[in-house]
């Protein structure tokens, strides 16, 4: 017997993750896309592009094009700003738990072959350890803190370069744009290879089967 789901069958596009993103945000201009809820801080659509693609030209600018970008943080709004302006530049992102100790992360790090590390200045301490021995060659901070010297850590907003125009050139179906890696409950951690088809198709597929009406809110309680 065959089982057939009630939604309506998803065609694979021709698109990265980004600029199936840059879809949606294009139809929201001024409208509010994004709220910290700690501090209030609203982010709206054309906002984020434009930090997206900035993060994008920073990539480039300082030679990290094409290579993958680690990220350990917890929920922050520019947590979007440096996944996806990772995949615009045709880069992999490697998220990771923001609970890992420096051994852990440096696993990781090492693991991924991670260049640059993006971190929330409460982790700099754990985050100046970890890259100890990495290819990593630089750490840039979620934000400002006056007792991070710019020369160990750059906040994002210093980082941050000419808005890239362009998707850089990536392989939809083969090429990795975000490689989490596993709880390594049998084992090590071992790294998640996800394309920019594989998170396309599953955004799709998620908005034919979740009925989302303008103006409603999600709580991500995860970034």
């Amino acid at each position: 017997m065959i089982f057939e789901s009630r939604y309506p069958s998803v065609s694979p596009r021709d698109v990265s993750i980004t600029e199936r993103v840059f879809e949606g945000l294009d139809t929201r201009g001024d409208d509010v896309v994004l709220v910290d809820g700690p501090t209030g801080q609203k982010v709206t659509a054309n906002a984020l592009k434009d930090r997206i693609k900035r993060f994008a030209g920073g990539l480039v600018q300082s030679g990290y094009s094409g290579k993958t970008v680690a990220i350990m943080s917890t929920n922050h709004v520019d947590y979007p700003v440096v996944f996806h302006g990772t995949a615009y530049a045709g880069g992999t992102i490697s998220t990771a738990n923001p609970t890992y100790t420096a051994k852990e992360l440096n696993y990781q790090l090492t693991d991924s072959g991670a260049s640059l590390l993006v971190t929330h200045p409460a982790f700099i301490d754990t985050a100046r350890e970890a890259i100890k021995g990495t290819g990593v060659r630089q750490i840039v901070t979620l934000g400002h803190d006056e007792n991070i010297p710019v020369s160990e850590a750059a906040p994002l907003d210093a980082f941050l370069g000419a808005p890239r125009k362009e998707q850089a050139p990536v392989d939809l179906d083969d090429d990795v744009v975000v490689l989490p890696y596993s709880s390594g409950t049998t084992g090590l951690p071992k790294g998640v290879m996800l394309t920019h088809r594989n998170l396309v198709t599953n955004v799709d597929q998620s908005l034919g089967a979740i009925e989302i009406q303008p103006g409603e809110w999600t709580v991500a309680f995860l970034p």
